[in-house]
Protein backbone atom coordinates (compact mmCIF):
# COMPACT_ATOMS: atom_id res chain seq x y z
CA UNK A 1 0.00 0.00 0.00
CA UNK A 2 2.87 2.17 0.52
CA UNK A 3 4.31 2.20 -3.01
CA UNK A 4 0.33 3.23 -4.08
CA UNK A 5 0.31 6.10 -1.68
CA UNK A 6 4.22 7.01 -3.00
CA UNK A 7 3.02 7.47 -6.68
CA UNK A 8 0.43 9.87 -5.10
CA UNK A 9 2.90 11.74 -3.77
CA UNK A 10 6.26 11.13 -2.01
CA UNK A 11 6.14 13.51 0.82
CA UNK A 12 2.58 10.99 1.99
CA UNK A 13 3.04 8.90 4.61
CA UNK A 14 0.70 5.72 4.46
CA UNK A 15 -1.55 5.90 8.05
CA UNK A 16 -3.91 2.60 7.46
CA UNK A 17 -6.86 1.19 5.25
CA UNK A 18 -9.86 -0.69 5.02
CA UNK A 19 -11.58 -2.66 2.70
CA UNK A 20 -15.52 -2.37 2.61
CA UNK A 21 -17.83 -4.28 0.35
CA UNK A 22 -17.11 -2.07 -3.17
CA UNK A 23 -15.09 0.36 -1.60
CA UNK A 24 -11.59 1.03 -0.44
CA UNK A 25 -10.71 3.89 1.59
CA UNK A 26 -6.65 4.78 2.16
CA UNK A 27 -5.56 7.10 4.50
CA UNK A 28 -2.73 9.16 4.22
CA UNK A 29 -0.36 12.22 6.17
CA UNK A 30 2.06 14.64 5.06
CA UNK A 31 5.53 12.89 6.11
CA UNK A 32 7.26 16.71 5.92
CA UNK A 33 9.16 18.41 9.12
CA UNK A 34 8.46 22.15 8.11
CA UNK A 35 5.74 23.47 6.04
CA UNK A 36 6.37 26.36 3.84
CA UNK A 37 3.66 29.39 4.46
CA UNK A 38 2.03 29.89 0.80
CA UNK A 39 1.60 33.54 1.68
CA UNK A 40 5.07 34.65 3.05
CA UNK A 41 7.29 31.47 1.85
CA UNK A 42 9.09 31.19 5.49
CA UNK A 43 9.01 27.68 7.15
CA UNK A 44 6.75 26.48 10.35
CA UNK A 45 6.97 23.75 12.07
CA UNK A 46 4.02 25.06 14.95
CA UNK A 47 0.78 22.63 14.16
CA UNK A 48 -2.51 24.54 15.12
CA UNK A 49 -4.81 21.74 14.11
CA UNK A 50 -5.59 18.31 12.31
CA UNK A 51 -8.61 17.52 9.74
CA UNK A 52 -9.40 15.14 7.35
CA UNK A 53 -9.94 15.55 3.74
CA UNK A 54 -11.26 12.91 1.14
CA UNK A 55 -11.48 12.78 -2.18
CA UNK A 56 -12.63 9.69 -4.62
CA UNK A 57 -9.35 8.21 -6.62
CA UNK A 58 -8.76 5.55 -9.72
CA UNK A 59 -10.55 2.20 -8.88
CA UNK A 60 -8.09 -0.05 -7.45
CA UNK A 61 -9.37 -4.10 -8.11
CA UNK A 62 -12.71 -2.79 -9.44
CA UNK A 63 -13.14 -1.44 -6.08
CA UNK A 64 -14.29 2.18 -5.64
CA UNK A 65 -11.08 4.19 -4.55
CA UNK A 66 -11.02 6.90 -1.77
CA UNK A 67 -8.08 8.82 -0.53
CA UNK A 68 -8.25 10.21 2.70
CA UNK A 69 -5.55 13.21 3.69
CA UNK A 70 -4.91 14.00 6.84
CA UNK A 71 -4.03 17.74 6.23
CA UNK A 72 -2.07 19.82 9.00
CA UNK A 73 -3.37 23.26 9.63
CA UNK A 74 0.05 25.61 10.65
CA UNK A 75 0.37 28.78 12.28
CA UNK A 76 2.42 30.92 10.06
CA UNK A 77 5.90 31.98 12.88
CA UNK A 78 6.74 35.35 10.48
CA UNK A 79 5.19 37.89 13.02
CA UNK A 80 5.88 40.10 9.45
CA UNK A 81 2.60 37.53 7.85
CA UNK A 82 -0.48 38.94 6.72
CA UNK A 83 -1.56 35.13 7.65
CA UNK A 84 -1.49 33.58 11.12
CA UNK A 85 -2.55 30.40 10.34
CA UNK A 86 -2.45 28.13 6.99
CA UNK A 87 -3.50 24.72 5.46
CA UNK A 88 -0.76 22.31 4.24
CA UNK A 89 0.10 22.83 0.51
CA UNK A 90 -0.48 19.64 -1.13
CA UNK A 91 2.05 18.65 -4.22
CA UNK A 92 -0.36 17.20 -6.09
CA UNK A 93 -3.90 19.30 -5.49
CA UNK A 94 -4.19 22.89 -6.71
CA UNK A 95 -3.78 25.72 -4.50
CA UNK A 96 -6.98 28.25 -3.82
CA UNK A 97 -5.28 30.97 -2.63
CA UNK A 98 -7.60 34.03 -1.04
Amino acid sequence: MEEIVKLLDENLEYVKHEVSGDRITIWVKSAKKEVICPYCGKPSKKVHSRYERSFQDLPIQGKKTTIVVIRRKMFCENKECKKKTFAEPLDFVEQKFK
